[in-house]
């Protein structure tokens, strides 16, 4: 849309002559006239998710050119959403490889700011019919398009778990008022590729998961040590050491396993806020005690209490693990995996470090330190996570 300044016509009105005046009546008006020429952005864009038997779909549709395609509201009040998914779903289709069509579920909509101007936002569940691949749709799309021709809707896979992405995602092409239709086929995956993906996802999950790792560690920080009294005292003999280290890891898994194969299979959730505050809190009570014992011997009850937490935080990935039994079973067991891989490689490289750290004069002012900064790390996700900074 071609957009003229307020301020600066008004002064090129009241100097300028008849002439200037007209052309710029004629200029307002074409605008209004021609709109549907105009260039409109930003673009739309639809990011799928594939899983074993549905896809997930992110489609985001910027509510200016929503609002103008359509004459809407775009309002978040109950009618309003229910007059933009009708919408929404009138102007697209999924459909199998023989034409028939997929279900589509909408989970979410709402008109919200995320990043730029607001948007219109749907997450969407996708299901093929009845003997139709799940790997293999065509698009089609006509929201926005029809009524403006230089708008575009970019499509791309997000997420692959059985085939797995290469790169941070693939763009699969533009649709547009002339190209209403993309093909999307992902070819054939089988379990061996969704387990090996799986534990990719729980490796790098973890991996980055800072909050889990530094919960993990700073209860371990104590592990060669015994309590005397309200203080850390003399080293704990190396097998006692490794008994408590195998306990305290195999509690922290059997933790958030367990919450994370009720998430997959019996839909156990809580909002992300409570869960997020609570691995911080986590963190910060493993601090506490690495500095001065709280709960000393008791130490895996904690870890597989807290884990049972952790493990809430991972249930937002099973929702991508697919709806059969055995794929799902499939997924959690890779991701599993993943998890304890990288768990098993934090602490073979932390034992020696923590075993030094038993044995010297020095070691309990850096284990001090080390349990200061955690806590000041944990302190400050408290805070962002209670909305409090």
């Amino acid at each position: 849309m071609i957009s003229i300044p307020r301020q600066p016509i008004r002064q090129r009105v009241s100097s300028g002559s008849a002439t200037i005046r007209a052309l710029i009546a004629v200029l307002l008006t074409f605008c209004l006239v021609s709109a549907a020429q105009a260039h409109l952005t930003p673009n739309s864009e639809i990011r799928l998710d594939f899983a074993p038997g549905l896809v997930k779909a992110d489609v985001v549709v910027p509510q200016a050119e929503f609002a103008y395609a359509t004459g809407l509201a775009t309002d978040n009040r109950a009618a309003s959403l229910a007059r933009a998914k009708a919408r929404v779903l009138a102007d697209m289709a999924v459909l199998s490889g023989d034409g028939r069509a997929w279900q589509i579920n909408v989970d979410r909509i709402a008109f919200e700011k995320i990043a730029g101007p607001p948007d219109l936002h749907l997450e969407l569940t996708l299901m093929p019919p009845p003997g139709a691949s799940d790997r293999r749709l065509l698009w089609r799309w006509h929201v926005v398009t029809r009524e403006a021709p230089s708008h575009f809707a970019l499509l791309v896979v997000d997420g692959d778990l059985a085939g797995g992405v290469k790169g941070e995602r693939e763009l699969v092409g533009a649709l547009t008022a002339e190209r209403t239709e993309l093909l999307v086929d992902r070819g054939h995956a089988g379990l061996i590729g969704l387990f090996a993906n799986a534990f990719g996802l729980g490796a790098h999950h973890i991996a980055e998961g800072y909050d889990h790792l530094l919960f993990l560690l700073a209860l371990l920080l104590p592990a060669p040590l015994l309590a005397a009294g309200q203080r850390w005292g003399r080293a704990r003999p190396a097998r006692d050491t490794f008994r408590a280290l195998a306990w305290i890891v195999t509690a922290f898994t059997i933790g958030h396993s367990t919450t994370l194969i009720l998430a997959a299979f019996f839909g156990v959730r809580l909002p992300a806020q409570p869960v997020e505050a609570g691995i911080a809190f986590s963190v910060l009570v493993s601090a506490i005690h690495a500095a001065r014992p709280l709960f000393p011997g008791k130490e895996p009850l904690i870890a597989g209490l807290f884990g049972l937490v952790h493990g809430l935080a991972f249930a937002t990935l099973v929702s991508n693990f697919g709806l059969g039994t055995g794929t799902r079973a499939t997924a959690i067991l890779g991701f599993n995996i993943g998890i304890e891989a990288v768990q098993l490689v934090v602490v073979v490289l932390a034992l020696p470090v923590l075993l030094l750290l038993a044995r010297h004069t020095w070691g309990a002012r850096v284990r001090l330190c080390l349990a200061a900064m955690t806590g000041l790390a944990a302190l400050v996700w408290l805070a962002e996570r209670l909305g409090l900074s």
